[in-house]
C-alpha cells in the first residue's frame, strides 16, 4: 500500500506542477508514522527510523554541499532509498536460509557503501548503521541511492544468477 502511494506520487510529479520534495516529504512522513506507531514490531520501526535517519542526512547535505541544486533530485533519492530498503526487507524475507540471507545483507551493504553521494569524511555519522549489530538496515548514510538500487537490482536479476 505504501508503495502504491509513493507510485502515486511520483506520477503527480511528473504530470502536475507541485511543490518540490512532494516524494521527499511522503517518504518521510510514511516512516515517521511507522516509527510512531507502537503496535508494530521493534525491526519494522527500526528500519523505518533508518529511512527517517537517511533521508534528514539528505537533506542536511544537500543542503550544505548544494545549495543550488534541484530539488526534485532529493524526490528521486527519497524514492530510491524506499525502493532500496523495502526490496531488501523483500528479498531477507523470502530467503529463510541463513547463508542465503547473509548474502543479502552483504550485497545490500556493499552496495551502500561502494555508491557515495557526498563523500562525507565524517565516518562517525555515515557508518553509524553499518557499524550496529542492533539493525538490519546496516547501510551508510551517505549513498546515492538511486546509482545503488541500479546496482542491486542489476546483481539480484542478472542473467548469471541462479
Amino acid at each position: 500500500m505504501k508503495h502504491l502511494i509513493i507510485a502515486l506520487t511520483v506520477l503527480l510529479c511528473s504530470t502536475l506542477p507541485v511543490s518540490a520534495q512532494e516524494v521527499y516529504k511522503e517518504v518521510l512522513r510514511l516512516s515517521e508514522k511507522t516509527v510512531a506507531n507502537r503496535e508494530l514490531s521493534v525491526e519494522v520501526r527500526k528500519v523505518a527510523q533508518f529511512k527517517v535517519d537517511a533521508l534528514e542526512y539528505m537533506l542536511r547535505k544537500t543542503r550544505e554541499l548544494m545549495p543550488d541544486s534541484n530539488v526534485t533530485v532529493l524526490d528521486y533519492q527519497a524514492f530510491a532509498l524506499y525502493d532500496y530498503v523495502n526490496l531488501y526487507t523483500q528479498q531477507l524475507a523470502k530467503n529463510s536460509k541463513k547463508k542465503e540471507r547473509q548474502r543479502i545483507m552483504q550485497l545490500f551493504q556493499q552496495c551502500s557503501l561502494q555508491n557515495a553521494r557526498f563523500f562525507d569524511t565524517d565516518r562517525e555519522i555515515t557508518m553509524a548503521y553499518v557499524n550496529s549489530m542492533q539493525h538490519i538496515t546496516r547501510f551508510s548514510l551517505d549513498t546515492d541511492w538511486v546509482a545503488a538500487l541500479s546496482e542491486v537490482r542489476q546483481q539480484l536479476y542478472s542473467p548469471q544468477k541462479k
